[in-house]
């Protein structure tokens, strides 16, 4: 610390030495000098550290060519207000006259920036990415819809980098850059403006941003309804003799996991994160109960299907870790589904089934076969977890009856010999 300080007539001033190749720049001046404006030898050094880090961030400016480090003064402003957020009134003044000096000087080599420095140093602007870690701990929501809200918002502090400059102009300024510049889809957009909206109302409510208007209004132009072609690649079910195929072809990859997940899928309709996350707990004799799901409808128990049965017993006796489809790997959110999904994924395109199709696929083949068994929606629901709005059989009714499920689920087929098929997934175990 020493080597930043000097005192002179009972003052303490702060001092660094320029660099040889940089002395030209500065008139000649070999060293930097500012009062301090203190006799207090600790008050000194808690005041010369701001003025040092901006007189070494003009420095990196003049080597570099890049005048990026006097502009970005951000760590610097922080440095300053924690010094003014702890001083006494005594402090604060002696305080106030330094960041004065720092800023004039900053000022005078870049216009604007000795401002922004001692604004955000005394609070008068704050940076839009100050408080996001503070707002996205209010939501209640997965990791994954956290990293994907901290991203959306992030991207946003980086085009505004204070709450000042956030209006509705300007907004709409950012989302034609997003939609025409950088080519992002319309959705995505959307739902980026949809968690800036939600930062941004945080910062209303908790007083950081005085403006009560909503600079987000109408920024992005509405979805248009869905053309007949749009309607036409929505996700389209598997047919049965598609889905044996997708089984052969996995078990001929020696991909037995993949097929073992498709066969639980045919006979259950489940979604792919549901079935990855059976434990053998949730296996009681001739159903399987749904703990893992995206809705509370999704909450269910679920008939087997005979051809189930002897599989998942199978399953039960070889796991080893207490899940039905053991060993499958987990990503960064603890999601097992992430890996032996994406194999899904190439299985589908080698057999030359385009974006439409997806896992979820079998389960809207599932749904196809109760269609045409004549199964009730209210009884296929059930079984698939899906809400039923109706006031009948969604508010007041109790549930279907398990044997009318189990009856249901019976109807699913396939052009295949189940049992064998079952053992051939079994076999190895």
């Amino acid at each position: 610390m020493a080597k930043y300080l000097t005192k002179r007539r009972r003052k303490w001033y702060a001092t660094l030495d320029i660099p040889s190749k940089l002395q030209a720049d500065y008139g000649g001046k070999k060293r930097l000098f500012k009062s301090l404006g203190t006799d207090s030898q600790s008050e000194a050094e808690r005041l010369c550290l701001p003025l040092v880090a901006l007189w070494k961030a003009e420095f990196e400016a003049i080597r570099s060519g890049n005048d990026t480090a006097i502009r970005d003064l951000r760590s610097s402003a922080l440095e300053w207000r924690v010094l003014l957020d702890d001083a006494d009134d005594t402090q604060k003044e002696a305080l106030e006259l330094a960041l004065t000096n720092a800023a004039e000087a900053i000022e005078a080599k870049q216009p604007k920036a000795g401002v922004a420095l001692a604004r955000l140093a005394t609070r008068q602007w704050t940076e839009t990415q100050e408080y996001i870690a503070d707002w996205l701990a209010t939501n209640d929501l997965e990791a994954k819809s956290i990293d994907m809200k901290r991203s959306d918002v992030l991207r946003f502090s980086e085009r505004f980098c204070l709450t000042k400059d956030v209006n509705r102009r300007n907004v709409q300024q950012w989302v034609h850059k997003l939609l025409h510049d950088d080519g992002l889809k319309p959705a995505t957009v959307r739902r980026i403006i949809s968690s800036c909206r939600g930062y941004w109302r945080y910062l209303q409510r908790v007083g950081h941003v005085a403006d009560e208007s909503d600079p987000f209004a109408e920024a992005v132009p509405r979805a248009p309804k869905k053309s007949k072609a749009e309607i036409a690649t929505r996700r389209k079910p598997f047919t049965a003799s598609e889905v044996v195929k997708l089984l052969e072809t996995s078990l001929a990859k020696n991909d037995l996991p993949l097929a073992q997940l498709i066969w639980l899928g045919m006979w259950t309709g489940c979604r792919i994160e549901e079935l990855c996350s059976i434990k053998l707990t949730d296996i009681d004799g001739d159903r399987l109960t749904v703990t893992n799901a995206k809705t509370e409808a999704g909450l269910r128990e679920v008939p087997l299907h005979p051809h189930l049965v002897a599989t998942l017993a199978e399953l039960s006796a070889s796991s080893a870790d207490g899940f039905i489809l053991s060993g499958l790997t987990r990503n960064k959110y603890g999601d097992r589904s992430n890996a032996v999904g994406k194999r899904f994924g190439r299985l589908k395109r080698d057999l030359g089934f385009g974006p439409d199709y997806v896992f979820h696929s079998i389960r809207k083949t599932v749904t196809t076969q109760f269609d045409a068994a004549g199964i009730p929606e209210s009884i296929s629901a059930r079984v698939l977890g899906h809400d039923i709005p109706t006031m009948t059989y969604g508010l007041y009714s109790g549930g279907a009856p398990f044997q009318s499920k189990l009856e249901a689920v019976t109807k699913l087929d396939y052009p295949l010999d189940a049992p064998a098929f079952s053992r051939r997934l079994t076999s190895s175990l």
